[in-house]
């Protein structure tokens, strides 16, 4: 007899594993198999806080994808990650824990035409899904100064665990006071709605521990059934209605109600593709028949990118690179870390500085005139960032040559609100191989100015002379502030941000979207996609927790539409 469920979730990251559990604890308890491609990744020690820097490193939870050739990089290649196994992506990212800004869930809202996304609406949702820890013993009580939120805006009873370390270095309050004095107003909770100013960065962490979706999984029901090391070919249908899916060892599992894809926003499409979703000529030149055509899946990707600006200090300026040059010290600080999750793995690079900022000069600009006006309204929206900065972050030099490393600093750049649109297209008729990921950065012209002015303005905190009488060399900064070499430095520095979105968007119509508001693919029945692939703006923020939050809004949706609260 086939194996056969009522709910199918493929993909357990962000938003598979709160769906799969979420429809698996409802009253009914329907019976859901969530189908995982990657292992457990149960390893405690893949949950190091301060390693948060290293787990995509690990490369059975990354599927190690690479774009291709960067023409607005001067054809550079760069690596693509994604995460594998329980948790997805959640299990090797930085831990960065920023909900977005309400104009952004607002305009999704709009677009889509679902208040279910409207701020007031999303914040519920995300104070079901956190566990949040911001108070002492949890906190020192000497750091009201960059951290004060409101209960109210924050639940405490989720599955992920939302925190900061316990104790704060020294390298952390001074990049603080850079900012501080270069007039930057501090925000003391980032994910009130308004993020904008300077804050201490909430992280998917807590007592040393990172905290991934797998969390969510954590007690499930036996309703709940969860298989690793599988990964789905296609989506099985007959007719136009989805019944079930195929994996790649050719066994079949049957959906009685529904399927829902939640493979992330580089693999979500590939299944769609090699199912008979997609566009019509990448389908026919590789004979896969088509169930039905929709020119938009693999489109309009957008991703965020990065520098980092990296400065050598001097040595009193902070312990870390002694840390790292010592082998005792590390094998003391793990077996301490074991032992209760306190130490040097609870500390270093834990507590990040983290300023969303606007550049009110941009508005002037020739590059900014020429957008649409409705993106021109969009960015000047007061909550609506342009740029990010993240400080106290990991310093390259201390994994790359620890015994030769001298004290450093290193803080990440991060370009919002990027115009320039990417794709992911077919390259084969096998379901094994990665689709063709283009990113295609620094294509628009509005991108490249931004870079250009966000630059310039971080170079001036740079010259404070609180900074610059205890900096003694420049390792990784732009050669000038011309626009040239600004834009060079960007070129070959960049690093994809790993926030791939909106290439199987929602939308009110098949002309330019895959999925309606409800998450149901167009065109077919009994099939929803639930990831990030879905998310039709280039959101403001490190993305997981909006992940986290389509996982359940949809999972709200199902609940709802198949009665599964009502005994």
């Amino acid at each position: 007899m086939p194996e056969t469920y009522e709910f199918i979730v493929v993909g357990a990251g962000a938003a598979g594993a709160v769906l799969a559990a979420h429809l698996a604890h409802s009253k009914k308890a329907p019976s859901v198999l969530l189908i995982e491609a990657g292992g457990k990744n149960d390893s405690k020690a893949n949950r190091v806080d301060a390693e948060r820097w290293l787990h995509r490193m690990i490369p059975a939870q990354n599927w190690g994808y690479k774009t291709v050739p960067i023409k607005g990089f001067d054809g550079s290649v760069i690596e693509y990650d994604r995460g594998k196994g329980l948790g997805g992506s959640t299990s090797i990212n930085f831990s960065v824990w920023t909900i977005g800004p309400r104009d952004d869930h607002d305009e999704i809202a709009h677009l889509v035409g679902d208040d279910e996304w409207a701020w007031e609406n999303a914040k519920q949702r995300y104070k079901r899904l956190e566990s949040y820890h911001a108070s002492s013993p949890d906190i020192p009580d000497d750091c009201k100064k960059y951290l004060d939120p409101k209960p109210e805006d924050h639940g405490f009873n989720g599955p992920i665990h939302v925190g900061f370390p316990r104790i704060w270095e020294r390298t952390f309050h001074s990049l603080m006071e850079l900012w501080l004095a270069h007039g930057t107003e501090p925000n003391l909770d980032h994910n009130s709605g308004d993020p904008i100013g300077l804050s201490i960065c909430a992280s998917t962490a807590y007592k040393g521990v990172r905290s991934t979706s797998a969390d969510a999984l954590i007690g499930a029901p036996s309703n709940l059934e969860i298989l690793v090391d599988t990964e789905v070919c296609r989506v099985l249908f007959d007719g136009s209605k989805a019944v079930g899916v195929e994996t790649f060892d050719g066994r079949k599992f049957y959906a009685s109600k529904e399927i829902i894809l939640s493979a992330g926003a580089q693999d979500t499409p590939r299944i769609l593709m090699h199912s008979g979703i997609g566009p019509a000529d990448q389908l026919g030149s590789f004979n896969i028949p088509v169930v039905k055509a929709n020119s938009n899946v693999g489109q309009h990707m957008k991703d965020h990118h990065h520098v980092m600006l990296s400065f050598e200090r001097a040595d009193h300026t902070t312990d870390r690179h002694r840390f790292y040059k010592s082998k005792e010290l590390q094998a003391d600080a793990r077996a301490q870390w074991e032992r209760d999750g306190t130490g040097p793995l609870s500390e270093y690079g834990c507590a990040l500085g983290l300023a969303y900022l606007k550049l009110d000069g941009i508005y002037a600009t020739e590059e900014f005139q020429k957008l649409p006006e409705s993106q021109k309204q969009f960015l000047q929206k007061p909550t609506i960032p342009h740029y990010e900065v993240l400080l106290n972050v990991a310093h390259t030099p201390y994994f790359l040559d620890p015994e030769n490393a001298a004290a450093g600093t290193t803080v990440f750049l991060f370009l919002l609100n990027q115009q320039s649109t990417g794709t992911v297209t077919l390259r084969s008729s096998d379901p094994k191989v990665p689709l063709v990921f283009d990113p295609n950065y620094f294509s628009h012209p509005f991108d490249r100015r931004l870079a250009v002015e966000l630059t310039r303005e971080v170079c001036k905190v740079f010259k404070n002379p609180k900074f610059t009488e205890h900096t003694t060399a420049h390792l990784l900064t732009p050669k000038s502030e011309s626009e040239e070499d600004i834009i060079d430095f960007w070129k070959r520095n960049s690093s994809s941000t790993w926030h791939m979105m909106g290439t199987a968007r929602m939308g009110r119509d098949e002309k330019d979207s895959v999925v309606d508001r409800d998450f149901k693919v167009f065109g077919v029945e009994k099939l929803r996609v639930a990831d990030m692939s879905v998310i039709p703006i280039v959101a403001n923020n490190h993305i997981q927790s909006t992940a986290y939050l389509t996982g359940l809004t949809a999972a709200d949706k199902l609940v709802a539409e198949y009665r599964l609260d009502v005994l």
